[in-house]
C-alpha cells in the first residue's frame, strides 16, 4: 500500500473527464453496485411512489429514554419572571441604550464604558442582564470600576461570569425543531445566522431527512427562549418550540431511533388481503438493515470510491475523483469550474473569480491545492471539512458491509452461525459477545451484528472474517493495517444489526381522487387545525399509509424496499414514469381541448 502514497501532483494532472462512478452496471443498478442484493421475503411485491411530495414523509425522532418528539407548543416561556421585572428598572440613560442597540446592529469595536462604583451589586447585575437581553453577542464584563460593554459573537467569548442562569443544574435550552423540505445543517445555520451565533453552539443527535416533515431536540448552552420569540415569523418551513431547561447536551448519537409515517401513493396491488399478508410477514421477519443509497452520495459521484482511494492512501486519486467533471452535475457554475480545471489545472485563474462560484466540497479542495502549492495532498484533502472526508470513508465501510450481508444471506440465509457476533440488548448495547454451540439457541436473528471493518473491532469466529480480508485485499486493502498516522484516515469499526423488525407497526390503505392530497397531518398541522382528509368518489389512486418506529442508522428506504419487494432506484423510475405519463395525458388533453376551441371557432 505503500507504493500508492503519493503526496505530490504526479498523477494530478491527468485529466479525468467523467466523475467516478460506482460501477458500470450502477446505471440500471446503483443497489447493485454497492451490495444492496437480497430481499428476505419471496412474494411479487407491488408498485408504488415514494416521496412523490416532501409532505408523504413524517419523521419524528425517539429520544434516548423512548419517548417520541413532537412539537405541541410554539410558546417562548420566560424562565425567571423575576429577572424579566428587573430590567425595566435599569440604572442606564436612554443615550446608552440606544448606544447599546446601534452597537448590536453595526457590530463596531466601540467600547461603552458604564461607571460602576456607585451602583449595588444588584444595579450591575441587571445592567449584565438588560444587555444580554438586548444581543446575546454583547459582552460586558466589570473592570476596574466600570462596566466595559463590546461586540464580541458569543461563539468567542470566554467568560460568562456575569450570566446569571434560573436554573444552575440545568444550564442547557432543549426547544423543538420542526422542519419541511430542509436539511437539519441547513437549518441550523438559518438559525444560527438570524440569531448571530455561531451554528458550533447548537447540538442534536441526529441528521433528518431532507424530503420530509421532521422533529428533532437541539440543544444550546444558556440561552433563553426570548431570544427565539421571532424566530417562527422569521423562517420559512421551520419552527421552534417546547422549550425547556436540562442538565446535558445532547451528542451525536443520542438517540434510540426515529418513528416515521409515510404514505406510499398510487399502488399497483388490488388484493387489500395480499397487502395484510405482506405487513404481517414484513412485522414478523423485519427486512435487511442495508445501509440505503442515501449512504452513497449521489450515483454520479461515488463516494464509496474516493473512501477507496483514502484508505489506500492514493491521494492524488482521490483528489482526481472529487474533482472529475461531470456534465450530469445541475449547477452551471460548478460544471463550469470542473471543466475548466480539467482542461487547464490552472487554480490561480479558476479562482480569480472569472467562473463564478460558491461555496462547496470541490472548490474548498481547489483552494487547499493552492495553498499548499499543490505538493502537500493531505494537507490540501484537510481543506475539505472533516465530517465529509468522514462521509467517504464511512461510505467505503459500508458497501463492504452490505456485500458482505448480501453474501451470507446467499450462502447462509438468515441461520445464526456458529462464531456470529451478538448483542443482548438491541436499543442500547456496545458491547458484543460471540455465539456459540452452548448459547447459539437462545439467541434471536435481530441480535446478530456485523462489523463495519476497522482497527477496533472483532470480527466473526467463522469463514464470514475470511470475506472481510478477501473484499479488503481486492482493493488493496490491508485488513490488519487500517490503522494510520493520519488520525482522520483511520478506521476503528463499528457494528450494524444484521436484521431489523419494525417496531409499533400501524397501517391502512385509502382511496382517493387527486394524485396531489396530502393524507398525512403533521405536528404543525395539528397545532394549526390543518385537517388532510383525503377525498375520494372515484376511487381513481389507491395509497397505502404506513407508520412505524427503526432504530437509528436504520433506512427507512430499506424497509420499504422488503415490504414493497422493489429497489429505491426502480420506485423512482416507476415515479418518473408516472410523471411523464401524467405529463403525456396532460398535453393530449390540452391539445384536446385547443381543437375543440378551434371547432368553436369554425362552427
Amino acid at each position: 500500500m505503500d507504493s500508492n502514497n503519493k503526496t505530490s501532483m504526479e498523477n494530478i494532472n491527468e485529466p479525468v473527464r467523467k466523475r467516478m462512478r460506482p460501477d458500470p452496471s450502477s446505471d440500471n443498478n446503483p443497489e447493485e453496485s454497492v451490495g444492496i442484493t437480497q430481499f428476505l421475503s419471496n412474494h411479487d411485491g407491488f408498485d408504488g411512489i415514494i416521496k412523490y411530495r416532501y409532505s408523504d414523509f413524517l419523521v419524528n425522532e425517539i429520544s434516548s429514554d423512548g419517548s417520541i418528539i413532537h412539537l405541541t407548543d410554539l410558546s417562548c416561556p420566560n424562565f425567571d419572571q423575576n429577572k424579566s421585572n428587573s430590567l425595566t428598572n435599569v440604572p442606564l440613560s436612554e443615550e446608552i441604550i440606544d448606544r447599546l442597540k446601534t452597537l448590536s446592529q453595526t457590530h463596531d469595536k466601540d467600547l461603552i464604558s458604564i461607571p460602576a462604583n456607585d451602583l449595588t451589586k444588584e444595579q450591575r447585575t441587571s445592567i449584565h442582564h438588560f444587555v444580554r437581553s438586548i444581543d446575546i453577542n454583547l459582552k460586558s464584563e466589570l473592570i476596574n470600576g466600570s462596566i466595559q460593554i463590546t461586540y464580541q459573537p458569543i461563539a468567542n467569548q470566554t467568560r460568562r461570569s456575569t450570566e446569571q442562569w434560573p436554573d444552575k443544574t440545568k444550564p442547557y435550552l432543549k426547544f423543538v425543531l420542526y422542519k419541511e423540505n430542509r436539511d437539519t445543517m441547513d437549518t441550523i445555520q438559518s438559525i444560527g445566522a438570524l440569531l448571530n451565533m455561531n451554528t458550533s453552539l447548537f447540538q442534536y443527535a441526529g441528521i433528518k431527512d431532507k424530503r420530509g416533515k421532521t422533529c428533532q431536540e437541539v440543544t444550546i448552552h444558556k440561552v433563553l427562549p426570548n431570544k427565539f420569540k421571532n424566530l417562527n415569523q422569521r423562517l420559512s418551513a421551520v419552527k421552534v418550540g417546547n422549550f425547556q431547561l436540562c442538565q446535558n447536551p445532547l451528542r451525536l448519537g443520542q438517540l434510540q431511533g426515529n418513528r416515521f409515517e409515510i404514505f406510499i401513493r398510487n399502488i399497483s396491488i388490488e388484493s387489500n388481503e395480499n397487502i395484510q399478508i405482506y405487513v404481517t410477514n414484513w412485522i414478523e421477519k423485519g427486512f435487511i438493515n442495508y445501509f440505503g443509497l442515501q449512504r452513497f452520495g449521489s450515483r454520479t459521484l461515488a463516494t464509496q470510491t474516493v473512501g477507496k482511494y483514502l484508505l489506500q492512501h492514493d491521494w492524488s486519486q482521490a483528489i482526481n475523483a472529487i474533482l472529475a467533471y461531470d456534465e450530469t452535475i445541475t449547477q452551471e457554475w460548478l460544471r463550469n469550474l470542473l471543466n475548466q480545471w480539467n482542461k487547464t489545472h490552472d487554480i490561480k485563474t479558476i479562482l480569480d473569480g472569472t467562473i463564478p462560484y460558491r461555496r462547496s466540497i470541490e472548490v474548498d479542495l481547489l483552494r487547499g491545492l493552492q495553498k499548499h502549492d499543490q505538493t502537500n495532498l493531505i494537507g490540501a484533502l484537510s481543506s475539505i471539512p472533516r465530517n465529509t472526508r468522514l462521509l467517504y470513508l464511512h461510505a467505503y465501510q459500508s458497501m463492504i458491509w452490505n456485500k458482505i450481508v448480501s453474501k451470507r444471506l446467499i450462502t447462509y440465509g438468515n441461520e445464526i452461525l456458529i462464531g456470529d457476533l451478538y448483542i443482548n440488548d438491541i436499543t442500547n448495547d456496545t458491547n458484543v459477545f460471540y455465539v456459540t454451540e452452548n448459547n447459539r439457541n437462545n439467541i434471536k436473528i435481530e441480535q446478530i451484528v456485523l462489523p463495519l471493518p476497522g482497527y477496533d473491532i472483532k470480527y466473526p469466529l467463522n469463514d464470514i472474517h475470511s470475506w472481510y480480508k478477501d473484499l479488503l485485499n481486492e482493493d488493496g486493502i490491508n485488513i490488519d493495517q487500517m490503522k494510520y498516522h493520519v488520525k482522520d484516515y483511520s478506521l476503528p469499526g463499528n457494528y450494524r444489526q444484521f436484521i431489523v423488525r419494525p417496531g409499533q407497526v400501524d397501517y391502512r390503505i385509502v382511496y382517493y381522487d387527486n394524485i396531489n392530497e396530502d393524507p398525512l397531518q403533521s405536528d404543525y398541522d395539528r397545532l394549526m387545525n390543518h385537517n388532510n382528509n383525503l377525498k375520494s368518489e372515484l376511487n381513481t389512486y389507491k395509497g397505502l399509509i404506513l407508520a412505524f418506529s427503526l432504530p437509528k442508522s436504520s433506512y427507512a428506504t430499506m424497509a420499504l424496499r422488503e415490504i414493497l419487494h422493489r429497489n429505491e432506484s426502480k420506485l423512482q423510475t416507476h415515479h418518473q414514469q408516472q410523471e411523464q405519463s401524467s405529463l403525456t395525458n396532460e398535453t393530449i388533453i390540452n391539445q384536446e381541448e385547443e381543437i375543440e376551441e378551434i371547432e368553436d371557432v369554425v362552427l
